[in-house]
C-alpha cells in the first residue's frame, strides 16, 4: 500500500504520495516521525519553496536516496543533513548557505489541492511562517 501524507499548511490540506519504492529507508524514518507540526518558512537560497526543520531526522551519516538537485513544483525534498524538508511551489533547487548546488531526496509529490497549497507556501516569502502539521493520511 503507497504511503501517502496530509499536510495542512495555515487551514490549507493537501495529500502527498511518498516515494517509498525509490527512498525505502528515508520514507520510513519520515513516516516513524509522523505527526509533525513546524513552520514553515520561505527557503533564503533555493527559489520558490519553503521549509521546515526536523531536528529528530537530522543526520549527516543517512544515505541519500532518490536523489535530485532541482525540485520540480510540488515536490517534497529532503535534506538529512539537517533535517530540512522542502515543498518547491516553482524553480528551485538545493543549495548549501554558500549558494553551491547539493542533493536532496525526492521524498514525495503532492496529488490533490495542489495549486491552493502552493499558493501558500508561495505566500510566505512575503507573509511570513505559517504553522504547518503532517499526519498519516489515515490519520484526520
Amino acid at each position: 500500500m503507497t504511503k501517502r501524507v496530509r499536510v495542512i499548511l495555515d487551514g490549507v490540506e493537501a495529500v502527498a504520495r511518498l516515494h517509498e519504492d525509490a527512498a525505502p529507508q528515508t520514507v520510513a524514518r519520515f513516516w516513524a516521525a509522523l505527526p509533525i507540526e513546524a513552520v514553515l518558512r520561505h527557503v533564503r537560497w533555493s527559489g520558490e519553496a519553503g521549509y521546515i526543520l526536523i531536528s529528530q531526522l537530522a543526520d549527516k551519516t543517512q544515505l541519500l536516496e532518490n536523489a535530485i538537485s532541482f525540485y520540480p513544483p510540488g515536490s517534497i525534498a529532503f535534506r538529512a543533513e539537517h533535517g530540512e524538508t522542502a515543498f518547491s511551489y516553482g524553480q528551485a533547487q538545493a543549495r548549501d548557505h554558500a549558494h553551491v548546488a547539493t542533493w536532496a531526496c525526492h521524498l514525495g509529490t503532492l496529488e490533490n489541492n495542489i495549486d491552493a497549497f502552493l499558493a501558500k507556501v508561495a505566500a510566505t516569502q512575503s507573509e511570513g511562517g505559517k504553522p504547518m502539521r503532517l499526519v498519516r493520511e489515515e490519520e484526520r
